[in-house]
């Protein structure tokens, strides 16, 4: 791992940079993007990624593309050049460039085929897992496109008075704060995964969370709460009190609210943290979660877990103090103690929940996938892996890497 610059991810995959070196090493799975010996990294200066293809772009405004090929892995016959900014989502990419002109690739019907999509005037580009949402703030117009039920149809949408855009894996929210309005757009135009909201009162609302499939509005200075979207996602929050809550996080499925006083509540589904009722969050000072659990961190070096008990929700026996920091993956997590060159972790102990007898001392940074995780020793131009079910099919392997010179992960 000598050199390396930088780690990137896609769902199942990583990218190791040397950029000083002008080159680049990858593993994981083929169809995830982990296989990149033909690429050339030369003049690389930033990656991006789908859920399992990689971006390369380069200094001279050449880019290149690999992984699968629906979810964006072949760019070979895109214009990119002069492009800033890039945006995906699970299946597709977007380089906006200055022009008012952009260039989309990957799943057709994700968001890869914006050909009819008139970009002019662009200030910025939301997205789900399958549609893009192209808000022109300054001129109150939106455009949208990639899967139609998924919100990649705005057509006749009103979007005079946004003043934020929020998502999930499935639909959008436009909120129009001053006028205590909103629109939503997908999760198949019913209240399933949100994306239908005419029902609701936007009257007051000072900031929107989601879960995968549920949002959740919060109106701080009446105490008041209102959510919507699917059921086993958080979708119902009828019976929740919203008074003199702070924050709000969530995971695939579930939400926590924290309170002003020690208090917290929680809801959605019970197996990704739906039930934090027996949990004692009181001087938490920080919150994390994977797809299934919660941890919230405490000042004493203490911590509590919940949710999904094979994924997370379980840290009985995780010795928390020293902690500095949390790392998630989608069913794991990894505490760095980076004062102490020790690490400690517990979740699905194929995807990266143990790490016993694993030496993080000269650790630099940490890196996740949705399956595995990264620990850069990049001083030492080293790097140890985790989970991927322990081989190189998610990333979890990484034992042939050559890390010297990697500047970016």
């Amino acid at each position: 791992f000598s050199g390396v610059t930088d780690i990137y991810s896609s769902s199942g995959a990583f990218v190791a940079l040397k950029k000083g070196l002008g080159q680049g090493v990858c593993w994981g799975g083929l169809n995830y993007g982990g296989n990149c010996s033909d690429v050339d990294f030369h003049g690389v200066t930033d990656i991006f990624s789908t859920s399992a293809a990689f971006l390369a772009l380069k200094d001279l405004g050449q880019s290149v593309c690999w992984g699968y090929l629906d979810a964006g892995g072949d760019c070979s016959g895109v214009n990119i050049s002069g492009a800033t900014n890039v945006f995906s989502n699970d299946d597709a990419f977007v380089a906006l460039k200055g022009s008012g002109q952009a260039v989309c690739w990957g799943h057709q019907e994700h968001g890869g085929n914006c050909s009819d999509v008139d970009f002019s005037g662009v200030t910025d580009i939301y997205n789900n897992d399958y549609a893009f949402v192209a808000w022109k703030k300054d001129l109150d117009q939106g455009v949208c496109w990639g899967e139609h039920n998924f919100g990649g149809n705005c057509s006749g949408v009103d979007f005079g008075g946004v003043t934020d855009i929020f998502s999930n894996a499935y639909a959008f929210v436009a909120l129009k704060k001053d006028l205590g309005q909103a629109f939503c757009l997908g999760g198949h135009n019913d209240r399933s995964y949100g994306g239908n909201c005419s029902s609701v009162d936007f009257s007051g609302v000072t900031d929107i969370y989601s879960s995968s499939g549920a949002f959740v509005a919060l109106k701080k200075g009446l105490g008041q709460g209102v959510c919507w979207g699917g059921l086993n996602y958080g979708g119902n929050c009828s019976d929740v009190d919203f008074h003199g809550v702070t924050d709000i996080f969530s995971t695939s499925a579930a939400f926590l609210a924290l309170k002003d006083l020690g208090q917290s509540v929680c809801w959605g589904y019970l197996d990704a943290g739906g039930d934090c009722s027996g949990v004692n969050i009181s001087g938490a000072t920080n919150v994390f979660s994977n797809d299934d659990a919660f941890v919230a961190l405490k000042g004493s070096g203490q911590a509590v877990c919940w949710g999904h008990q094979e994924h997370g929700g379980n840290c009985s026996d995780v010795d928390f103090s020293g902690v500095t920091d949390i790392y998630n993956n989608d069913y794991a997590f990894v505490a760095w103690k980076k004062d102490l060159d020790q690490g400690v972790c517990w979740g699905e102990h194929n995807f990266g929940g143990n790490c016993s007898g694993v030496d993080f001392g000269g650790v630099t940074d940490i890196f996740s996938n949705a399956y595995a995780f990264v620990a850069l020793k990049k001083d030492l131009g080293q790097a140890f892996c985790l989970g991927g079910h322990n081989d190189r099919s998610y990333g979890g392997n990484c034992s042939s890497v050559d890390f010297s010179g990697v500047t970016d992960i």
